[in-house]
């Protein structure tokens, strides 16, 4: 196999794909990959998100297609979950202590004052341009980490017509194969990650994990993490430790992983059937329950 590793926005990325593959398919992905690190990272004052953030409401800015797109995407899960899941929690996030890129384990205790809107703080408009609407500023986090792995693996396959392929952002990955080749894709434990702890064989699809240990942090005496309930800007209270989802889009993977730590099981299981979505859920509890939720159905782990 064919391979690219590098590290960009503070992830490991591996691609993969058959040896032989037409054309010059790293150089591409390594630009667009740092182009997207300096221009959708929260943490770089005067790129494009932070021109977007800027804004005063009733502004407005004409953006690149590209992040238009992901900021539309993220958007239509924001309305489509009710606001539980957000683009729109910078302020929330620097305020429980996320002010810095990680590693880090401790920040100064703030005053909480942002409340969250209601509803969407932009107004997305004809030809890429955004209207500004309201206060709240947008952290496209992990959700931006997997709609990039996911038009990789879109380019990968249009430009290149590689009969497989694998593209793994720091554990979310997307992997198709038009061939035999079939994909074992191990999960690791949340506080140890060179175990194994279960895995799934697949051919095609998509695969998220978030949990509450690795992007975690003391602000005073609370231990605070990453995962934020949308619809308060509060830290997800859950015993949840981490939750893997796959199905066959990254975008949706990404967002129903968060889902497991905002919503009861019995409630997700009505939105996915709601939206149409089918996918297959591996939760591990505090207590170390490990379970596999497919189809409604809880099958545990020993």
């Amino acid at each position: 196999m064919d391979t690219l590793s590098l590290h960009v926005m503070n992830t490991d990325y591996f691609i993969g794909v058959p040896k032989g593959t037409l054309r010059d398919w790293k150089n591409p992905i390594e630009k667009w990959l740092q182009y997207v690190a300096k221009e959708w990272s929260r943490f770089q004052a005067g790129n494009e998100l932070d021109r977007l953030n800027q804004l005063k409401q009733g502004e407005i800015i004409k953006l690149s297609p590209i992040l238009y797109d992901c900021i539309k995407k993220a958007n239509d899960y924001y309305i489509q979950t009710q606001g539980l899941f957000s683009p729109y929690l910078k302020n929330q996030l620097e305020q429980h202590g996320y002010t810095e890129s990680f590693p880090f384990s401790n920040s100064k205790k703030r005053q909480l004052l942002h409340t969250v809107n209601e509803q969407s703080p932009i107004l997305l408009l004809n030809n890429e341009f955004i209207l500004k609407t309201g206060e709240q500023q947008i952290d496209l986090g992990g959700f931006a980490k997997g709609y990039v792995v996911e038009k990789i693996a879109q380019w990968l396959q249009h430009e290149t017509a590689a009969e497989y392929g694998i593209i793994d952002g720091g554990g979310d990955m997307q992997f198709w194969s038009k061939c035999e080749k079939e994909w074992t894709i191990g999960i690791a434990h949340p506080y140890k990650e060179q175990e194994e702890i279960s895995y799934i064989k697949l051919k095609n699809g998509a695969i998220a994990t978030s949990n509450r240990v690795y992007r975690s942090w003391k602000q005073g005496e609370e231990t605070k993490h990453h995962l934020l309930n949308g619809q308060t800007g509060e830290v997800a209270k859950t015993d949840i430790v981490q939750a893997t989802v796959v199905t066959n889009s990254l975008s949706d993977a990404e967002v129903i992983a968060k889902l497991c730590f905002l919503m009861r099981e019995v409630e997700l299981q009505c939105w996915l059937e709601k939206n149409g979505i089918s996918c297959a859920q591996f939760i591990i509890e505090e207590n170390d329950t490990k379970y596999w939720i497919k189809g409604g159905e809880k099958q545990y782990v020993h």
